[in-house]
């Protein structure tokens, strides 16, 4: 038959428990703050990267409604230049005495060196917009890729545990520190 062991080797043992349960729960709260400060980081980042690319998409928005405006304003002119112009044919037309055709129309401005004095083709004014559009769109383009590539980072990156440090070395190239 077994004797229990007397109550004095016990109490060391079950010091040595108590205080290992204590740092047991003392590492554990240590740790639960650190990782509620990182949470709090994290949550901070992430508001001011979304605030930076909500700022980023306004500019560009902001851009391409001026692009639009400008557009629409040289429509709106042109149209109504060309309407203007249609209307003085139209009342040449009619008139009893006509003016050969030869003859620039009287009140129509001078719109370039034609040899016949007659109205000349309306200038390519939208040439200087579609520049401006294609440039948009390139950036547009290049700014869409590179956030192909933050993205496919950021998987890779959180996909991955290991711990270790990503680092753009160039343009496209990343490297684990």
């Amino acid at each position: 038959m077994l004797m229990e062991p007397p109550r004095e080797r016990l109490a060391p043992l079950r010091k040595e428990r108590e205080a290992a349960k204590a740092e047991e729960q003392q590492q554990s709260e240590e740790l639960l703050k650190q990782t509620e400060a990182e949470r709090q980081m994290i949550i901070w980042e992430w508001q001011e990267l979304r605030g930076f690319l909500e700022e980023q998409e306004q500019r560009l928005l902001s851009r391409l409604e001026e692009l639009e405006r400008a557009i629409v304003q040289r429509r709106d002119e042109g149209i109504c230049r060309l309407s203007w112009e249609v209307s003085l044919l139209s009342e040449r037309g009619g008139e009893k005495g006509q003016q050969p055709l030869s003859q620039p129309l009287q009140g129509a401005r001078s719109t370039g060196s034609r040899a016949d004095g007659m109205f000349q083709k309306p200038d390519p004014g939208f040439a200087e917009l579609e520049k401006r559009l294609s440039n948009f769109s390139l950036k547009s383009a290049m700014l869409q890729q590179m956030l192909l590539e933050f993205k496919e980072m950021l998987r890779l990156e959180l996909g991955s545990d290991t711990g270790t440090c990503l680092s753009l070395t160039g343009p496209g190239e990343i490297s684990d520190q």
